[in-house]
């Protein structure tokens, strides 16, 4: 059976798994590198995870102060309460991420991404709590972010970009298609003119060759 953890060492493990959850949040990940929220994108995403750490952080349900001693610091702390609520529940956390989402990336997502995330948020608070080493569950997550960065080199796939790939093939193919047109039509202007027939030498009555007057340059 898992051990009460201090508060701060179970706020820390929280905020390192909600930095990786978020990071591992296609939507999201697409919504800051697109700057879906303007320039700050990138600060939006930081203060989402600060606003949900912060809310957790603040409902914690604590066992009562018995002097306990933090063996990492030295220094008296409360006790977090395995069995205590949900700082927040499955629907605060919806609704907290749709108002975020909404507001600050002006994006309503409507692919089940906000319950998925809600859901591991929430497994992610009970395991830091039931676990007896949710240190190993953090690292696992933040293992998958960084093999996910490595994958994709920190950027995820998106769509949008494919299709600006294909606009530009398409105007590839426009260049292409006028070359051969060029190319066709080369051969047809030199079929079309006819060589010049050489002209014969004029003789006059004496016997005399007339020397022609050339036709003046085109």
């Amino acid at each position: 059976m898992a051990q009460p953890l201090p508060q701060s060492q179970v706020v820390l493990l929280f905020a390192r798994g909600v930095l990786s959850i978020l990071d591992l949040w296609p939507a999201l990940t697409i919504a800051v590198e697109e700057q879906w929220g303007g320039i700050e994108s990138a600060e939006k995403k930081t203060w989402l995870a600060s606003t949900l750490i912060d809310e957790f952080e603040q409902r914690i349900t604590l066992l009562p102060f018995n002097g306990a001693v933090n063996p990492t610091q030295n220094i008296q702390e409360n006790m977090v309460d395995p069995n205590g609520d949900l700082p927040l529940d499955f629907d605060e956390i919806g609704d907290l991420l749709h108002q975020i989402m909404s507001d600050e990336f002006d994006a309503n997502l409507e692919d089940g991404s906000i319950d998925s995330v809600s859901n591991d948020l929430i497994n992610l608070w009970k395991t830091i709590l039931s676990s007896t080493n949710p240190n190993e569950f953090i690292e696992n997550l933040e293992k998958k972010v960084n093999e996910l960065k490595k994958q994709h080199g920190g950027k995820p796939k998106i769509s949008k970009g494919q299709g600006g790939s294909e606009s530009q093939s398409e105007g590839e193919d426009e260049d292409s298609d006028d070359e051969d047109v060029n190319m066709d039509e080369a051969p047809q202007l030199i079929d079309n003119q006819q060589p010049k027939e050489r002209q014969e030498p004029v003789v006059d009555d004496d016997g005399f060759t007339l020397v022609q007057k050339k036709g003046g340059r085109r």
